[in-house]
């Protein structure tokens, strides 16, 4: 309460210092906006946006990829300037050539396609493990190379110059699925001499540059995230005013509010925009937000690797006794998931929905009979588990809800909460680990919940990372194999299944005929929820509200928050809130 107080008071003090002033000072800069847009991030990596949605409704304004794709499903051009598709068939070479705009990243540093390519093939570096990696293997020699069976010379990526790009492919495919699978948020530039400096750089904000609208001017988990508007993005900085392209200054979040503050402030007028509604507060103000939907799913992961979990009708079992219904409910926004892949995602065409076409996968409604069927042909009465999360409140509500219908069962159920913590590196940035991504990645965990973000418009990016012939994206060792050749890992569930790997193989040699392709990816996304290593609980929707004097703001397809049209209106009366906020901490 002491917060809109001083809040209040401050604003009688400045009335008076703005009435009749017809000037823009000297020194203003533009808006600076106080909102509530994600709970806890704890890093700015974008390969590992796909298992939070937190991380997703930022990332879009920080980074910025080749395409995009709107919030009607069209596909937009974004970096790139300009594309051209080359076939000759004669000479077998089947390529596609983009020339990217001029611009720069936040440190002033033009944006090259050396940036692009640097990015795509570490995602492709065979020693680096990134789920990611099958939405590039339609790229010439990249799931070779991702294999450990060719040097990343050999993959189709070159730069013609700092400008222009060329993509070889071995045969010709799909180039406007191909097209539609770069809008991913995931398959951003980075830059090669940042990542050099720190192993988790994505932390530190002396070391993170931004080719996006927004650049992150201050970031520490648990306490504050602060964007500011890149003054480089598409704008020539001897000419052009400072808010040419991106019409905010800064938006400020605070992260150690409580979740009675966060109310309190929208109330009174303190917080302008509020898009993570706590959850004690969602019933209350289901009818006063406007929602969104996001490609994403909560989705709990088991390790196949445990004894427990070896047998699939123990985890069929344990996703039948779970009533996805009143876990929607719980989220409150979220809607129950009857597969794997969102309604968002593409079948054929962008006319028609994957969702749609599959049906329904999963029963939404729990039956915990036919739950204890199963465990009793599995023969298996009893164990002990934990489920590992991260540390925010929706993700805890439905991992307790989960813990007691599974103890019901007879089960020992234990909930697990990660977050990040400092450490220094060998460089000296201070940076923070994500205890949560790092215990996922190394697959310590019995079952772990994630916001699987889908990766792209197309289910083979998606469903590709469950294959073991290639696909999985998990990194090789490749210091200790004699004569060539090494072993292809399964996914971080441990899921190995030759029947799944045939469907996915299938849909990855299919390259003409969508339909055909489309009836492959089906037929796989139904062994692998008959097969159960991962678990679909809700699809998530993104709730927001705003003050009226912000406007401007949109959504893109995947729900990452689009801030830089917004306007705010009389924002002079409000440039000084993000100190006062430091101050009250």
């Amino acid at each position: 309460m002491k917060r809109i107080l001083a809040f209040t008071l401050c604003l009688v003090m400045l009335v008076p210092l703005f009435a009749g002033c017809g000037k823009k000072d000297e020194n203003d800069k533009g808006a600076i906006i106080r909102a509530y847009m994600t709970s806890d991030i704890y890093n700015f990596d974008p390969i590992y946006a796909y298992t939070d949605d937190a991380t997703t409704k930022i990332m879009g304004m920080v980074y910025e990829g080749l395409f995009r794709l709107n919030k009607d499903n069209k596909v937009e051009k974004a970096l790139c300037k300009d594309y051209r598709i080359i076939e000759d068939k004669q000479n077998g070479e089947y390529k596609i050539e983009i020339t990217i705009n001029k611009t720069s990243w936040s440190d002033g540093r033009e944006v090259s396609v050396d940036d692009v390519i640097f990015a795509w093939k570490r995602i492709l570096d065979p020693e680096f493990s990134c789920s990611i990696a099958p939405m590039l293997y339609d790229i010439k020699n990249a799931k070779k190379y991702k294999s450990g069976d060719c040097s990343p010379d050999d993959v189709g990526l070159y730069a013609v110059d700092t400008k222009v790009m060329e993509i070889q492919f071995e045969k010709a495919i799909d180039y406007d699925a191909f097209i539609e699978t770069l809008c991913s948020p995931l398959l951003v530039p980075l830059r090669e001499d940042i990542l050099s400096k720190a192993e988790k750089w994505a932390s530190n904000v002396a070391i993170m540059v931004s080719n996006g609208p927004f650049s992150v001017r201050s970031f520490k988990p648990g306490e504050k995230v602060a964007l500011q508007r890149n003054p480089y993005y598409y704008r020539d900085i001897e000419k052009d005013a400072e808010d040419k392209v991106v019409k905010p200054y800064r938006i400020y979040v605070d992260l150690s509010a409580t979740p009675e503050e966060q109310i309190e402030a929208y109330n009174a007028g303190e917080l302008f925009y509020i898009s993570e509604i706590p959850l004690e507060f969602r019933q209350d103000m289901k009818s006063k937000v406007k929602v969104v939907d996001m490609q994403s799913v909560h989705t709990y992961y088991f390790n196949t690797n445990n004894e427990l979990f070896k047998d699939a009708k123990v985890r069929q079992a344990l996703s039948m006794a779970l009533d996805r219904q009143k876990i929607a409910e719980i989220a409150v926004f979220a809607k129950p998931a009857t597969g794997l892949i969102t309604d968002g995602v593409f079948n054929t065409s962008r006319k028609n929905s994957f969702r749609e076409e599959g049906g329904d996968l999963i029963k939404t409604s729990a039956d915990v009979q036919a739950a204890k069927k199963l465990l009793n042909e599995a023969g298996v009465k009893k164990g002990s588990f934990t489920i590992t999360i991260r540390n925010n409140e929706v993700d805890e509500a439905i991992a307790k809800y989960a813990e007691g219908v599974w103890e019901g069962l007879g089960f020992k159920v234990d909930i697990k909460k990660l977050g990040s913590k400092k450490t220094l590196t060998e460089n000296e940035y201070e940076v923070y680990i994500d205890q949560f991504e790092e215990a996922f990645e190394a697959g310590e965990f019995d079952v772990a919940a994630i916001d699987l973000q889908m990766f792209s418009t197309d289910a083979f990016s998606t469903l590709a990372g469950f294959a073991s012939n290639g696909y999985s994206g998990t990194a090789l060792d490749l210091s200790d194999k004699e004569g060539g050749g090494w072993d292809l890992k399964p996914s971080v569930t441990g899921y190995d299944s030759d029947k799944y790997n045939k469907a996915i193989d299938n849909a990855f040699a299919e390259k003409s005929d969508r339909e055909k392709r489309a009836g492959y990816l089906h037929e796989a996304e139904k062994i692998l929820l008959q097969d159960m290593p991962v678990m679909p609980l809700v699809t998530l929707q993104n709730a927001y509200a705003a003050d009226k004097k912000l406007s401007k703001f949109s959504f893109d397809f995947y729900g990452c928050s689009n801030f830089t049209d917004a306007k705010f209106k009389n924002y002079e009366l409000y440039t000084d809130m993000e100190d006062k906020a430091d101050e009250a901490k």
